[in-house]
């Protein structure tokens, strides 16, 4: 019974002394501090997670592989498909028709050159 009441009496000494108050409210303190981080960490996280969803544009894509292409990770025809399927996405979202394959292009103006004749409908270009 003399032993009992002796490690009784040595721990509330040990609990009462101020070098363990110290300790305890250390460590109170530096689990703090990690939450916290841990917090942050997480935000940050959740933060950058929606800003890559956000940007996912058809021009936002564009320049992500065009600097894949600079960069050489990916070959020129990888770099064409992917352009031509994002510039007709580009053009749905900007709401620009897309050019339909039986119209033949029209020259740039001041270039000289002249349409072909209409025989169809007799209409000439002046």
């Amino acid at each position: 019974m003399a032993a009992l009441e002796a490690t009784t009496y040595s721990f509330t000494l040990l609990i009462g002394a101020p070098k363990f108050r110290l300790l305890v409210a250390g460590l109170c303190l530096a689990a703090a501090l990690l939450v916290g981080a841990l917090v942050i960490a997480l935000v940050n996280r959740w933060r950058r997670r929606s800003e890559a969803k956000d940007d996912m544009s058809p021009s936002a894509q564009l320049a992500h592989f065009r600097s894949l292409y600079e960069a050489g990770t990916i070959s020129q025809d990888e770099f064409n498909r992917l352009r031509t399927l994002l510039s007709g996405q580009m053009r749905e979202t900007l709401g620009v028709p897309a050019p339909s394959p039986e119209t033949p292009a029209k020259p740039p103006p001041g270039t000289g050159e002249q349409p072909p004749d209409n025989p169809e409908t007799g209409i000439r270009p002046a």
